[in-house]
């Protein structure tokens, strides 16, 4: 699988071709791009660099956000991970994939964390928790080609994909499920179906995974937005009312508040990938973590 260098988009990139000279003509390019700096926040995501790599045994992070998917897979050591796909304590073998502008937790439990990251192509937009019998050949490869232990991963996958036996299946768990299969659940009918009083879900929840029910919820509704907004060409009134918001600029507000910029910023920024990929308008080209 050939892989194309990413683009980095400014406002001069997304400004309209026919503008584009006025902007040259004016010498007010730069301008241009402090305007895109003003309302894109780079802090806000996190970002791979796909590889082999162990984690120091003091090492946490709180929520944070990641703009594209990527998959992580245990080779030794035990983490424990909390997000949008539920709560899991990760141990060798476990492939934990990552959908875009996913938000997660993670918590070392063990030294010797080593592990894969690879970049993953995003289709569903769900991510998943699986687990691996064998991870010495997936090892193997990354260490001489993450290209293609992705490709290995993914045919892995294909022919067997067990759920991990890590997974916890709570009463907090069973409401993240219920969330992101419906966003539009009413937390205090869901706690009374469930014999739970509102006030126990809602600080046992946010004691699981970090965030009170009612503000997750929110977060999967911006997301299933956010994702139709990048991948397709619905207009974005319908978008928000399909959605569950009480119309655009409640979406809007959303959407800018978890990712830094209004719809029509990422809208055009996939538009201009031409494939439908997400494209960050100001990640740096060369960006370096040490979190999974």
């Amino acid at each position: 699988m050939k892989h194309h260098p990413v683009a980095v988009l400014t406002s001069f990139d997304l400004t309209e071709p026919a503008r584009r000279g006025d902007y040259l003509a004016s010498g007010d390019v730069f301008a241009a791009q402090s305007n895109m700096s003003a309302q894109i926040n780079t802090q806000r995501f996190r970002h791979i660099t796909p590889g082999i790599e162990t984690l120091p045994c003091s090492f946490s992070l709180p929520r944070h956000r990641h703009l594209r998917a990527y998959t992580t897979v245990v080779l030794a050591g035990s983490f424990e991970e909390s997000g949008y796909n539920g709560r899991i304590r990760a141990t060798a073998g476990d492939v934990l994939i990552h959908p875009a502008l996913d938000c997660h937790a993670n918590q070392m439990v063990s030294a010797g964390v080593k592990l894969i990251r690879l970049n993953w192509s995003d289709t569903s937009g769900i991510g998943g928790l699986y687990h691996l019998g064998n991870v010495d050949e997936m090892a193997r490869t990354a260490e001489k080609d993450v290209t293609a232990a992705t490709l290995l991963l993914e045919l892995t996958l294909r022919k067997t994909n067990l759920p991990s036996p890590g997974r916890r299946n709570d009463w907090p768990d069973l409401l993240l499920a219920d969330l992101a299969r419906n966003a539009s659940t009413e937390i205090g009918v869901w706690a009374e179906v469930n014999g739970l009083a509102r006030e126990t879900v809602s600080r046992g929840f946010a004691v699981a995974y970090g965030i009170a029910p009612s503000v997750l919820r929110a977060e999967l509704r911006t997301r299933s937005a956010w994702l139709r907004i990048t991948k397709g060409s619905d207009c974005l009134c319908r978008i928000a009312a399909d959605t569950g918001f009480a119309d655009q600029a409640h979406m809007t507000r959303w959407i800018h508040r978890i990712t830094g910029a209004p719809p029509a910023v990422w809208r055009r920024s996939a538009s201009m990938d031409g494939g439908g990929r997400v494209l960050d308008p100001a990640e740096p080209s060369t960006a370096r973590e040490v979190v999974q």
